[in-house]
């Protein structure tokens, strides 16, 4: 009875820490033609979703539909769905549009109103179900293997008829995403950038099954200025989050995107530097209970 009763615990002790270390992070490195490198982290877990760069922070919770948006270097925060966001976005816009045009020359005047009637055609389309779209691509296996940050990952080539768009490396020895509905959370990152996300293959049916039951450790891919950008995943664990971090931090105040794009998104160099030494902290201690 003792030796069952031991056996019961360890189970149940297993069990309990497979529940545990429910959350994710990956860290990973994109780095241009010309040496220009920018760090990502991010952190998943319960469907909630936070992308950490140095200089922005984004936390989507897919069970509300909302957004966040944190801007660390005047305190200050965003929330609201998609509806507002882009809303909001085409006000900023235009306020600063119509800037433009009251001291413009008549050449520069014209660019601004075709530009903000651009956006408002984006942003205020009638079609918001941008999880994938009819950019058609072409997926090889090209029967290559890496181990990259200790996963095997396997390598494809993605292209169009004429030209190859990306070459990504998927391993399907974890998947960080498996509980995360991850055509929801396309759908909102096309949203938010709906003129990219037309011709996004990230929309694509055939992109979505490539990724859905893995992790894409390493891609390359025409950056839109010419040249490559290359991303590689550096570190991915698996652990509990503390959930704080999908929250605007409590002395942070909520602003309007009106408020933060106008006037304090101006940073000096210390404030830049500030942030950076922020996201350094938060790479090396993310908040773990």
């Amino acid at each position: 009875m003792r030796l069952f009763i031991r056996i019961g615990l360890f189970v149940f002790i297993c069990f309990m820490g497979i529940k545990v270390y429910a959350g994710w992070v990956i860290s990973e490195v994109s780095e241009d033609n010309y040496g220009n490198k920018q760090h990502q982290t991010t952190f998943i877990q319960n469907s909630l979703i936070r992308f950490e760069t140095e200089s922005s922070v984004a936390i989507i919770n897919l069970k509300t539909a909302e957004i966040t948006l944190v801007f660390g270097y005047n305190k200050l925060y965003w929330q609201g769905t998609i509806g507002e966001f882009k809303k909001s976005t085409v006000e900023v816009f235009e306020q600063k549009l119509k800037n433009i045009v009251a001291t413009a020359d008549p050449e520069q005047k014209e660019i601004a109103r075709d530009l903000i009637a651009k956006i408002k055609k984006d942003y205020e389309g009638g079609n918001t179900d941008t999880t994938t779209n009819s950019f058609k691509i072409n997926i090889i296996y090209k029967e290559k293997e890496e181990y990259i940050a200790g996963f095997k990952s396997k390598k494809y080539e993605i292209s169009t008829s004429d030209s190859l768009l990306e070459t990504i490396w998927i391993t399907d020895s974890i998947n960080p995403y498996k509980d995360i509905d991850i055509e929801s959370m396309i759908s909102f990152t096309n949203q938010m950038n709906p003129s990219q996300a037309k011709n996004s293959i990230e929309g694509s049916t055939e992109y979505l099954n490539l990724i859905k039951n893995g992790l894409a450790m390493k891609s390359s891919k025409k950056s839109p200025y010419g040249g490559t950008t290359t991303t590689v995943v550096t570190r991915v664990i698996e652990t509990r989050i503390n959930p704080d971090i999908f929250l605007p931090p409590a002395t942070y105040r909520k602003a309007g995107l009106m408020e933060i794009m106008l006037f304090s998104m101006r940073p000096d160099n210390s404030q830049i530097n500030k942030l950076k030494e922020d996201f350094n902290k938060a790479k090396s201690n993310p908040l773990y209970d």
